[in-house]
Protein backbone atom coordinates (compact mmCIF):
# COMPACT_ATOMS: atom_id res chain seq x y z
CA UNK A 1 0.00 0.00 0.00
CA UNK A 2 1.62 3.41 -1.02
CA UNK A 3 1.10 6.29 1.23
CA UNK A 4 0.51 9.92 -0.09
CA UNK A 5 3.82 11.79 0.05
CA UNK A 6 3.51 15.44 2.14
CA UNK A 7 3.72 17.14 -1.25
CA UNK A 8 0.10 15.42 -2.07
CA UNK A 9 -1.27 15.43 1.08
CA UNK A 10 -4.05 17.67 1.73
CA UNK A 11 -3.62 20.79 4.25
CA UNK A 12 -5.56 20.68 7.53
CA UNK A 13 -5.43 24.71 7.19
CA UNK A 14 -6.39 25.45 3.82
CA UNK A 15 -9.61 24.18 3.80
CA UNK A 16 -11.06 26.16 6.59
CA UNK A 17 -9.13 29.33 4.14
CA UNK A 18 -10.71 28.66 1.03
CA UNK A 19 -13.77 28.03 3.00
CA UNK A 20 -13.33 31.63 4.41
CA UNK A 21 -12.43 33.41 1.30
CA UNK A 22 -16.11 33.07 -0.43
CA UNK A 23 -17.52 34.43 2.97
CA UNK A 24 -15.19 37.14 3.20
CA UNK A 25 -16.14 37.86 -0.70
CA UNK A 26 -19.62 38.02 -0.46
CA UNK A 27 -19.21 40.67 3.08
CA UNK A 28 -17.27 42.85 1.09
CA UNK A 29 -19.97 42.90 -1.63
CA UNK A 30 -23.17 43.07 0.71
CA UNK A 31 -21.18 46.27 2.80
CA UNK A 32 -20.24 47.77 -0.46
CA UNK A 33 -23.57 47.68 -1.94
CA UNK A 34 -25.02 48.80 1.20
CA UNK A 35 -22.95 52.11 1.13
CA UNK A 36 -23.90 52.43 -2.60
CA UNK A 37 -27.84 52.01 -1.31
CA UNK A 38 -26.90 55.16 0.95
CA UNK A 39 -25.38 57.32 -1.19
CA UNK A 40 -26.75 57.08 -4.21
CA UNK A 41 -30.01 58.27 -2.70
CA UNK A 42 -28.60 61.18 -1.29
CA UNK A 43 -26.77 61.72 -4.01
CA UNK A 44 -29.13 62.00 -6.55
CA UNK A 45 -31.86 64.38 -4.32
CA UNK A 46 -28.61 66.92 -4.04
CA UNK A 47 -28.50 66.87 -7.78
CA UNK A 48 -32.08 67.34 -8.08
CA UNK A 49 -32.20 70.11 -5.49
CA UNK A 50 -29.28 71.84 -6.63
CA UNK A 51 -30.56 71.79 -10.18
CA UNK A 52 -33.79 73.54 -9.15
CA UNK A 53 -32.09 75.60 -6.89
CA UNK A 54 -29.58 77.27 -9.43
CA UNK A 55 -32.39 77.62 -12.18
CA UNK A 56 -34.60 79.65 -9.75
CA UNK A 57 -31.30 81.74 -8.29
CA UNK A 58 -30.30 82.24 -11.96
CA UNK A 59 -33.66 83.26 -12.96
CA UNK A 60 -33.13 86.51 -10.72
CA UNK A 61 -29.29 86.49 -10.28
CA UNK A 62 -29.19 89.43 -12.85
CA UNK A 63 -31.36 91.83 -10.86
CA UNK A 64 -29.07 91.61 -7.62
CA UNK A 65 -25.88 91.97 -9.14
CA UNK A 66 -27.46 95.01 -11.33
CA UNK A 67 -28.59 96.58 -7.67
CA UNK A 68 -25.06 95.67 -6.16
CA UNK A 69 -23.15 97.27 -8.59
CA UNK A 70 -25.25 100.34 -8.25
CA UNK A 71 -24.76 103.18 -6.32
CA UNK A 72 -27.03 101.33 -4.13
CA UNK A 73 -24.88 98.52 -3.51
CA UNK A 74 -21.49 100.23 -3.16
CA UNK A 75 -21.40 100.39 0.56
CA UNK A 76 -22.23 96.36 0.88
CA UNK A 77 -19.65 96.07 -1.72
CA UNK A 78 -17.21 98.35 0.21
CA UNK A 79 -17.86 96.56 3.65
CA UNK A 80 -17.34 93.41 1.97
CA UNK A 81 -13.55 94.72 0.84
CA UNK A 82 -15.25 93.66 -2.79
CA UNK A 83 -14.42 96.38 -5.71
CA UNK A 84 -17.50 96.30 -8.15
CA UNK A 85 -14.95 96.16 -11.01
CA UNK A 86 -14.27 92.32 -9.98
CA UNK A 87 -18.19 91.88 -9.37
CA UNK A 88 -18.62 93.10 -12.73
CA UNK A 89 -15.77 91.02 -13.88
CA UNK A 90 -16.14 87.13 -11.78
CA UNK A 91 -19.74 87.79 -11.08
CA UNK A 92 -21.37 86.22 -7.95
CA UNK A 93 -18.04 83.55 -8.03
CA UNK A 94 -16.28 87.11 -6.45
CA UNK A 95 -18.10 87.14 -3.44
CA UNK A 96 -17.81 85.85 -0.06
CA UNK A 97 -19.14 81.82 0.43
CA UNK A 98 -21.47 82.52 2.86
CA UNK A 99 -22.69 85.55 0.98
CA UNK A 100 -22.95 84.00 -1.86
CA UNK A 101 -25.93 81.59 -0.19
CA UNK A 102 -26.94 84.59 1.26
CA UNK A 103 -27.80 86.07 -2.08
CA UNK A 104 -28.37 82.83 -3.81
CA UNK A 105 -31.43 82.50 -1.38
CA UNK A 106 -32.83 85.64 -1.71
CA UNK A 107 -32.68 85.49 -5.99
CA UNK A 108 -35.08 82.23 -5.00
CA UNK A 109 -37.27 83.81 -3.05
CA UNK A 110 -37.46 86.81 -5.95
CA UNK A 111 -37.58 84.07 -8.58
CA UNK A 112 -41.04 82.59 -6.87
CA UNK A 113 -42.62 85.92 -5.84
CA UNK A 114 -41.86 86.90 -9.80
CA UNK A 115 -44.02 83.49 -10.92
CA UNK A 116 -46.73 84.54 -8.01
CA UNK A 117 -46.98 87.95 -9.37
CA UNK A 118 -47.54 86.98 -12.90
CA UNK A 119 -50.14 84.05 -11.98
CA UNK A 120 -52.33 86.82 -10.43
CA UNK A 121 -51.90 89.05 -13.58
CA UNK A 122 -52.79 85.75 -15.19
CA UNK A 123 -55.66 85.57 -13.97
CA UNK A 124 -57.32 89.10 -14.27
CA UNK A 125 -58.88 90.50 -17.73
CA UNK A 126 -55.76 92.22 -18.68
CA UNK A 127 -53.51 90.17 -18.32
CA UNK A 128 -55.59 87.63 -19.98
CA UNK A 129 -55.20 89.92 -22.72
CA UNK A 130 -51.56 90.15 -23.13
CA UNK A 131 -51.11 86.90 -22.80
CA UNK A 132 -53.34 86.09 -25.73
CA UNK A 133 -51.05 88.71 -27.50
CA UNK A 134 -48.33 87.15 -26.29
CA UNK A 135 -49.45 83.82 -27.63
CA UNK A 136 -50.65 85.35 -30.93
CA UNK A 137 -46.84 86.35 -31.27
CA UNK A 138 -45.38 83.55 -30.35
CA UNK A 139 -47.60 81.10 -32.72
CA UNK A 140 -46.91 82.70 -35.93
CA UNK A 141 -43.12 81.43 -35.42
CA UNK A 142 -43.99 77.65 -37.43
CA UNK A 143 -41.43 75.60 -34.83
CA UNK A 144 -41.71 77.45 -31.79
CA UNK A 145 -45.72 77.46 -32.18
CA UNK A 146 -45.44 73.63 -32.06
CA UNK A 147 -42.72 73.39 -28.72
CA UNK A 148 -45.11 76.28 -26.67
CA UNK A 149 -48.75 74.18 -27.26
CA UNK A 150 -47.11 71.06 -26.84
CA UNK A 151 -45.44 72.38 -23.09
CA UNK A 152 -48.36 74.38 -22.33
CA UNK A 153 -51.07 71.72 -22.96
CA UNK A 154 -48.54 69.21 -20.83
CA UNK A 155 -48.07 72.15 -17.96
CA UNK A 156 -52.10 72.45 -18.01
CA UNK A 157 -53.23 68.98 -18.18
CA UNK A 158 -50.81 68.09 -14.52
CA UNK A 159 -52.00 71.58 -12.93
CA UNK A 160 -55.53 71.23 -13.49
CA UNK A 161 -58.28 68.60 -13.05
CA UNK A 162 -57.51 66.69 -16.01
CA UNK A 163 -54.31 66.09 -13.43
CA UNK A 164 -56.42 63.23 -12.05
CA UNK A 165 -56.49 60.74 -15.20
CA UNK A 166 -52.63 61.25 -15.01
CA UNK A 167 -52.40 59.83 -11.13
CA UNK A 168 -53.62 56.83 -12.44
CA UNK A 169 -51.25 53.59 -13.27
CA UNK A 170 -51.83 50.26 -15.36
CA UNK A 171 -50.24 47.44 -17.00
CA UNK A 172 -50.22 47.23 -20.57
CA UNK A 173 -49.35 44.45 -22.98
CA UNK A 174 -46.09 45.86 -24.64
CA UNK A 175 -44.06 44.84 -26.47
CA UNK A 176 -46.52 41.50 -26.83
CA UNK A 177 -49.25 40.02 -25.56
CA UNK A 178 -48.27 37.95 -22.79
CA UNK A 179 -45.38 40.37 -21.62
CA UNK A 180 -47.00 43.24 -19.19
CA UNK A 181 -45.16 47.54 -18.44
CA UNK A 182 -45.93 49.84 -16.08
CA UNK A 183 -47.79 52.99 -17.85
CA UNK A 184 -49.40 55.84 -16.86
CA UNK A 185 -53.24 56.74 -18.00
CA UNK A 186 -52.82 60.33 -19.50
CA UNK A 187 -55.86 60.72 -21.62
CA UNK A 188 -59.41 58.84 -21.64
CA UNK A 189 -60.95 58.70 -25.41
CA UNK A 190 -63.52 57.57 -27.09
CA UNK A 191 -63.46 55.45 -30.64
CA UNK A 192 -65.59 57.37 -32.88
CA UNK A 193 -66.90 55.14 -34.63
CA UNK A 194 -67.48 52.53 -32.62
CA UNK A 195 -68.14 54.70 -29.22
CA UNK A 196 -65.58 51.96 -27.38
CA UNK A 197 -63.42 53.66 -24.43
CA UNK A 198 -60.10 54.01 -25.70
CA UNK A 199 -57.03 55.01 -22.79
CA UNK A 200 -53.92 57.14 -23.83
CA UNK A 201 -50.97 55.69 -21.84
CA UNK A 202 -47.66 57.12 -21.58
CA UNK A 203 -45.13 54.17 -20.82
CA UNK A 204 -42.12 54.91 -19.30
CA UNK A 205 -38.39 53.53 -20.11
CA UNK A 206 -36.18 52.10 -17.40
CA UNK A 207 -34.11 54.11 -15.35
CA UNK A 208 -35.21 57.18 -17.06
CA UNK A 209 -38.83 57.64 -16.68
CA UNK A 210 -39.02 60.83 -18.32
CA UNK A 211 -38.42 58.95 -21.95
CA UNK A 212 -41.12 56.74 -23.47
CA UNK A 213 -44.03 55.71 -25.67
CA UNK A 214 -47.14 56.53 -25.80
CA UNK A 215 -49.99 54.38 -27.01
CA UNK A 216 -53.60 54.09 -27.54
CA UNK A 217 -55.05 51.25 -25.64
CA UNK A 218 -58.67 49.27 -25.83
CA UNK A 219 -59.63 49.69 -22.04
CA UNK A 220 -60.40 45.80 -22.19
CA UNK A 221 -56.24 45.47 -23.17
CA UNK A 222 -54.87 47.13 -19.69
CA UNK A 223 -54.90 45.68 -16.08
CA UNK A 224 -55.82 48.11 -13.19
CA UNK A 225 -53.12 47.96 -10.38
CA UNK A 226 -53.36 49.97 -6.78
CA UNK A 227 -50.16 51.32 -7.15
CA UNK A 228 -49.49 55.37 -6.98
CA UNK A 229 -47.53 57.41 -9.25
CA UNK A 230 -44.82 57.80 -6.92
CA UNK A 231 -44.68 53.69 -5.98
CA UNK A 232 -44.50 52.95 -10.09
CA UNK A 233 -41.75 55.44 -10.93
CA UNK A 234 -39.57 53.86 -7.97
CA UNK A 235 -40.64 50.41 -9.85
CA UNK A 236 -39.01 51.91 -13.45
CA UNK A 237 -36.11 53.73 -11.70
CA UNK A 238 -35.33 50.49 -9.58
CA UNK A 239 -35.40 47.94 -12.78
CA UNK A 240 -38.15 46.09 -11.02
CA UNK A 241 -36.59 45.62 -7.91
CA UNK A 242 -39.46 47.37 -5.74
CA UNK A 243 -41.97 45.50 -7.61
CA UNK A 244 -44.83 44.18 -5.17
CA UNK A 245 -44.53 40.68 -3.75
CA UNK A 246 -47.31 39.48 -5.42
CA UNK A 247 -49.55 40.65 -9.06
CA UNK A 248 -52.22 39.13 -10.83
CA UNK A 249 -51.53 38.64 -14.25
CA UNK A 250 -54.29 37.13 -16.96
CA UNK A 251 -53.63 33.89 -18.53
CA UNK A 252 -51.42 33.60 -21.54
CA UNK A 253 -53.56 33.35 -24.52
CA UNK A 254 -53.57 29.37 -25.55
CA UNK A 255 -51.86 28.49 -28.70
CA UNK A 256 -49.65 31.67 -30.06
CA UNK A 257 -46.40 33.20 -28.71
CA UNK A 258 -47.54 36.45 -27.36
CA UNK A 259 -46.66 38.32 -30.87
Amino acid sequence: MTLPSPETEPSIESAPKARRQPRASRRLRSRFMAGLALVIPIWVTYVVVMFVFRAMRDASLWLLEAVLLSPLGQPLLVSWGLPSEQLAKEGLAALPLPVQWGIGCVAVLLTVAALYLLGMVTTNVVGRRIVRLVEAVVEAVPFVKVVYQASKQVLQSLAGEESQSFQRVVLVPFPNRITYSVGFVTRVLKDQRTGEMLYCVFVATTPNPTTGFVFIIRASDILEVDWSVEEAVKIIMSGGILMPDAISLPAPPAGGDGN
